[in-house]
């Protein structure tokens, strides 16, 4: 946790990031979205708030804390943005019993479930607040109950559709590899449906994502947004998910 980074990459979305893990602020007219809460300590909890600080957004503007999966690296702070701005949060029932049951750090108190769930959501549900209303779609495979989102941003007042694909590896197992790949061609159909151009990760190995922090830091107005790629883009992206999945497949075979 020495490391932290942030670049405000759409009109009204901020991404906060160390070396691994990325977290994001979606901001609507009535307020702040955290989507995702990096590890569960102070200093990442302070690199979120100062980072919607330098941007020029109200950290007290937090209204919601929305989770893509039960990892402690991506439920994280949540403890703190609960108790510094009551944030209610967001998990799918079924991993939110497995961030309590299965820590994945289990020599390491600290890491363990530390706070209430205080919505479960799951496929169809929506998030809302204010203009912007987050679509939520079961992803199982990277845990059991994953969840993937779909939402719209905004480059120079024009609106796209984002998508955040919660899961990252696919499991160490024949039947969870399956299942992250059904659940990946679900998310791109939806995706497909919905117009997707933007692709965020929630690690930043996945998309180069600490060189785009960098790049987005500096960019000019004038200069193309890196992440806006485009319908065939998500598609290229995701295409990464899926020949993970098989590459795993053959392996777990050879064994």
């Amino acid at each position: 946790m020495s490391f932290f980074t942030h670049a405000r990459i759409f009109d009204d979305l901020l991404i906060i990031a160390q070396k691994e893990t990325n977290c994001f602020v979606l901001r609507s007219s009535e307020g702040l979205i955290v989507l995702d809460a990096i590890w569960p300590c102070q200093q990442a909890f302070d690199a979120i708030i100062s980072a919607i600080r330098e941007t020029g957004w109200d950290p007290g503007a937090i209204r919601k804390l929305v989770l893509t999966h039960g990892h402690v690296d991506h439920t994280g702070c949540g403890r703190w943005l609960r108790e510094a701005f009551h944030a209610e949060t967001y998990l799918s029932q079924r991993d939110d019993r497995f961030w309590a049951e299965e820590p994945i750090k289990r020599d390491r108190p600290e890491t363990w479930k530390d706070y209430d769930i205080d919505v479960y959501v799951g496929e169809g549900d929506v998030i809302a607040l204010g203009d912007k209303r987050l679509l939520v779609y079961e992803t199982p495979g990277h845990t059991p109950g994953g969840l993937s989102y779909i939402f719209n941003v905004t480059e120079n007042g024009v609106s796209h559709q984002a998508a955040l694909w919660g899961g990252s590896a696919p499991p160490m197992s024949r039947h969870g590899t399956i299942q992250y790949l059904r659940s990946l061609e679900h998310f791109m159909e939806q995706a497909e449906r919905q117009n997707v151009e933007v692709a965020l990760s929630n690690h930043t190995a996945l998309d180069n994502g600490l060189e785009r922090i960098a790049y987005a830091r500096k960019r000019m107005r004038y200069m193309p947004n890196i992440y806006l790629i485009g319908q065939k883009g998500f598609r290229a992206y995701c295409q990464l998910f899926r020949t993970w999945c098989y590459d795993s497949l053959e392996q777990l075979d050879d064994r």
